[in-house]
């Protein structure tokens, strides 16, 4: 399965501010090449703070001939509302994954909404669930952040390639989250990646960038 990332961050590395509400960093440049890029994959996948900030579906081009199924990582489905614009759409194609034992309730109620998947917590998570969307025929996955969830594939290598946007903003705040966040790799393990293209539009800076095997310095 090919694994593709796409986000977008400040000029010191951050991908929302500290207080992790919905902001946009990209402009609509930005914005209009990440729905395209949506177009191209079977699923595209964030966690569970990404969607309480947004609340809407990741979707390709309303002209498209197919959407994207979403999914979502979560623990228990915290602070989900069947209200959000995400839940309303009938013909969108939703998977909701749970790490921890959820109620009967929030099974019901969320599970006549979606695909509820349960997977174990653990290191080995990201693969878990890759091998769950293979056997659903999915072959093409995006995944859209945020930096835990970024994490959880990139310990294994797993993503093929990053699509970064770098814009020209200053968040701050030692708690906001970051492009990778998750515990870090020593220096022998650190990722190293190959710059495939790079073009400045405007202010923004458009980096694409392919996984390597090398590791280390």
């Amino acid at each position: 399965m090919e694994v593709i990332a796409n986000l977008a961050t400040s000029l010191d590395g951050k991908i929302a501010t500290a207080h992790r509400e919905f902001f946009p960093l990209g402009t609509q440049t930005d914005w209009a090449q990440m729905i395209e890029l949506r177009a191209t994959v079977d699923a595209v996948i964030f966690g569970a703070a990404t969607l309480r900030a947004f609340r809407g579906f990741c979707g390709a081009p309303k002209d498209s001939p197919s959407q994207p199924a979403n999914v979502v990582m979560s623990s228990k489905l915290e602070g989900f509302s069947l209200q959000w614009p995400f839940f309303k759409e009938p013909t969108r194609k939703r998977i909701l994954v749970v790490t921890s034992p959820i109620t009967r309730k929030a099974a019901s109620t969320f599970g006549s909404k979606a695909d509820l998947v349960r997977l174990k917590p653990g290191p080995r998570l990201a693969i878990h669930l890759l091998k769950e969307l293979k056997k659903r025929g999915m072959k093409r996955v995006l995944i859209e952040g945020g930096g835990s969830i970024m994490w959880e594939f990139a310990r294994h290598n797993l993503i093929d390639e990053y699509h970064v946007t770098l814009t020209p903003r200053i968040l701050g705040g030692a708690a906001a989250p970051t492009l990778v966040d998750g515990d870090g790799f020593n220096p022998k393990k650190v990722l190293n990646l190959k710059l495939i293209e790079a073009r400045p539009i405007g202010d923004e800076l458009y980096l694409l960038y392919r996984k390597t095997a090398r590791r280390g310095a």
